[in-house]
């Protein structure tokens, strides 16, 4: 199975593999569910979450592979029609991608290590971006960051009631807001950084 479909299975595979949850409940949490709901069922799985106690936080196999496709489907995107392909397509286009693996991230990564796990991944976006002092080169790369970690759009559909700062990912993930000003700073003025049905009213 290929397309957005496979990436799902991909990354339900990765999370069911290492926890205690159902298939299904786990492409609910990585697909369906908002940011909150997410949050609330990664909760009483990580209870059951069985790490090394001493250990400092390293990426495991599987967040390896979910940098993978980070890299491959999102930090790559160089073309303005990356973004926003029509739905019945099996195009992967990056800000599908970015959410799914990021929430993969979060699953796989025990609650003591939410910290530690934030600096490094932080700092490696930082590295894959060349974002420095507000710029980078990838500037489309930045755009779609800032649509899956800044703007609580979940399902395909945007929730402007829900003001809570916990409805975002980069507020679950632990992302730093200096990191997050930078990376929306870098793309400022693309119209790919906020969700499609925004961008028509701007």
């Amino acid at each position: 199975v290929g397309g957005k479909n496979g990436l799902i299975l991909e990354c339900v595979d990765l999370i069911t593999s290492k926890m205690d949850i159902e298939i299904k409940d786990a492409e609910t949490a990585l697909f369906a569910a908002t940011v909150n709901e997410f949050k609330d069922m990664m909760n009483v799985v990580h209870q059951n979450f069985e790490y090394d106690k001493e250990s400092r936080f390293t990426p495991s196999d599987g967040q390896l592979h979910l940098l993978w496709l980070l890299e491959e489907h999102v930090l790559s995107v160089v073309k303005y029609g990356e973004f926003d392909s029509p739905r019945n397509t099996e195009k992967l286009e990056p800000v599908f991608v970015g959410r799914l693996c990021f929430r993969a991230w979060y699953s796989l990564t025990h609650p003591t290590h939410f910290s530690e796990s934030a600096k490094w991944l932080e700092s490696w976006l930082r590295n894959k971006l060349e974002l420095s002092d507000g710029k980078s080169s990838k500037r489309l790369a930045c755009a779609a960051l800032v649509r899956v970690l800044l703007w609580v759009d979940e399902a395909g559909q945007l929730d402007l009631g829900d003001s809570d700062e916990d409805s975002i990912l980069a507020t679950l993930l632990g992302f730093d807001s200096r990191f997050m000003a930078e990376l929306a700073q870098a793309c400022c003025g693309l119209i790919q950084s906020i969700p499609p049905h925004l961008a028509d009213e701007v």
